[in-house]
């Protein structure tokens, strides 16, 4: 005959013999699965963090070493506009990931080509026979009416080009130009010249490489912008 002990233990083996111990086990592993889940997630949060604080880094360390080589242009050509012009425009271009460019001084109700940056040469001759009346629509024509900043994500698309306007034709045809930055050079709220960049793709450009162009087309934030201003009425030289 079974002991009172014998079929306690034999009910309990026939239960699945539950465990205490077992489920405070299999509960903390769960504890340590959404510990170890979350502390994934806040590494790959930091990572993040890290690399964007690096390329930010990078950025700042990319500008700093521009206006150090315009810098230096200006204080080994002093006097010569045309060096420190394409200075700026190669470094303008370079940083912003833009295909080629143009930087133009304004006489009157023209344009003048004064400095040009890995500009296809068909382009780069028509450019600088003369000087040139911008199309209205185009990105020169609405810098030098509104003196602000002007961006064309595509400039095949525009009513210019349908009209077969000619200098937003050549910029297409001759140039290769879908996408392109207008940015005014100011002085005293005065326009005196236009930087102007291109991709030979539908690509806009980023609110953050516009802005960089401004800084190089702001006046004070170089010591020759204060210079170019100072002889915009003279010749240009180059």
């Amino acid at each position: 005959m079974l002991s009172d002990r014998q079929i306690l233990s034999l009910g309990a083996t026939s239960m699945g013999h539950f465990d205490p111990t077992q489920e405070s086990q299999a509960a903390s592993e769960e504890k340590l699965k959404a510990y170890a889940c979350e502390l994934e997630q806040k590494l790959e949060a930091r990572t993040r963090e890290l690399a964007e604080a690096r390329a930010h880094l990078t950025e700042a360390l990319q500008q700093q070493a521009a206006t150090s080589e315009i810098l230096r242009v200006i204080s080994s050509s002093p006097g010569e506009l045309q060096p420190v012009f394409q200075g700026m425009l190669a470094n303008a271009a370079r940083l912003c990931e833009a295909k080629f460019g143009t930087l133009y001084l304004c006489e009157g109700d023209a344009l003048r080509i004064v400095a040009a940056y890995n500009v296809p040469p068909a382009f780069a001759e028509v450019r600088s026979r003369s000087p040139f009346r911008p199309a209205p629509s185009g990105t020169l024509g609405q810098v030098m009416r509104t003196k602000q900043t002007a961006h064309l994500s595509d400039l095949a698309a525009t009513q210019a080009y349908a009209e077969r306007d000619p200098a937003i034709v050549a910029g297409i045809e001759l140039g290769g130009v879908r996408t392109a930055v207008g940015v005014p050079m100011l002085k005293n709220n005065e326009l005196i010249g236009i930087i102007n960049i291109f991709r030979q793709e539908v690509r806009p450009f980023s609110e953050k490489q516009i802005e960089l162009v401004k800084n190089f087309a702001t006046p004070g934030r170089h010591r020759h912008r204060e210079h170019a201003v100072a002889q915009r009425a003279a010749p240009a030289h180059g």
